[in-house]
């Protein structure tokens, strides 16, 4: 038997009060944790989501996203107008659906900086001599896998000229340049990238996926592609396709310029400029090693 001191009880120690100075302290302490563990989870949660759209090139709805993901349809919208703030995710007013946005691309774009300079580098002085040659504004554009990348922009002189913010992310169903590249891919895989509604974008802009798909037939016939004002009203543009070693299409060489100064035989001499300097390009291309620049800002390593 142990003997204790008379007056040792065994029994929990009696817990004195906090001072409300240090009650204050640990409550904002708890508090402080819990908003933590708050923004952690929210941005695990964006994370879950961007991740969902590494396997679809598909603009998908608050509830496909909350069925991928797990998580309750409210919380997926709340997070999602948070991401479309900055510009991570792009919002469609007339699918009501989701996309990557503008921010998603240029941190993709920046992952594979090295090698879009690398193309730049190779192609810019082939592009600066076009748009002399032509005084139009001539664009190059890299795909994306959901569409181009506006990745070189040589802007005409002439006082009425069409512009071009670099790095610009551009649809797939409207621009020449995308639809160039698609009119040399596979068929079932232009039917699967088109299986998206297609925003209207000007009065000219294609809805139909069918009509596109034929024109897409004539645009691989004829090796160059137009946007007759389908992308934005006033704006004309002629897109040829650039080739990578495997004879992939990965870029494209465009002539934007305002509709007014389209004539047919402006574009006959515009097509011949431009599959000239395409061709120049592709054969550049083609002489380096290992040189490929298909881009897909979401692609895992």
């Amino acid at each position: 038997m142990i003997l204790f001191p008379k007056g040792l009880s065994l029994g929990r120690h009696k817990r004195h009060p906090l001072k409300p100075a240090q009650a204050a302290h640990v409550q904002s302490r708890q508090v402080k944790k819990s908003i933590k563990k708050d923004k952690l989870n929210a941005i695990e949660k964006s994370l879950e989501i961007l991740i969902t759209f590494t396997n679809t090139n598909h603009e998908l709805s608050t509830g496909e996203i909350s069925k991928l993901t797990g998580f309750h349809k409210a919380t997926t919208s709340r997070i999602l107008s948070t991401l479309v703030e900055y510009g991570l995710f792009a919002h469609n007013d007339q699918s009501r659906k989701y996309s990557l946005g503008p921010l998603a691309y240029r941190l993709g774009l920046s992952r594979v900086s090295q090698s879009i300079q690398h193309f730049v580098e190779v192609s810019s002085p082939y592009i600066d001599r076009l748009r002399d040659s032509t005084n139009e504004s001539i664009s190059l554009e890299v795909w994306s896998g959901t569409g181009t990348i506006a990745c070189y922009f040589a802007e005409s002189r002439d006082p009425l000229r069409v512009s071009m913010a670099q790095a610009e992310i551009l649809p797939l169903h409207a621009p020449a340049g995308a639809k160039a590249i698609l009119s040399f891919m596979h068929c079932e895989q232009v039917i699967k990238m088109l299986d998206y509604e297609f925003e209207v974008l000007t009065k000219n802009t294609l809805t139909s996926k069918s009509e596109l798909l034929r024109r897409l037939e004539t645009f691989n016939r004829q090796g160059y592609a137009t946007d007759n004002q389908e992308l934005h009203l006033g704006i004309y543009a002629i897109g040829v396709p650039v080739f990578d070693r495997l004879s992939k299409p990965v870029a494209a060489v465009c002539m934007v310029m305002p509709a007014t100064r389209m004539t047919p035989e402006k574009e006959a001499e515009a097509v011949r400029c431009l599959k000239r300097t395409a061709n120049a390009i592709s054969t550049e291309l083609k002489s380096l090693p290992n040189a490929s620049f298909r881009f897909d800002p979401m692609q895992r390593s």
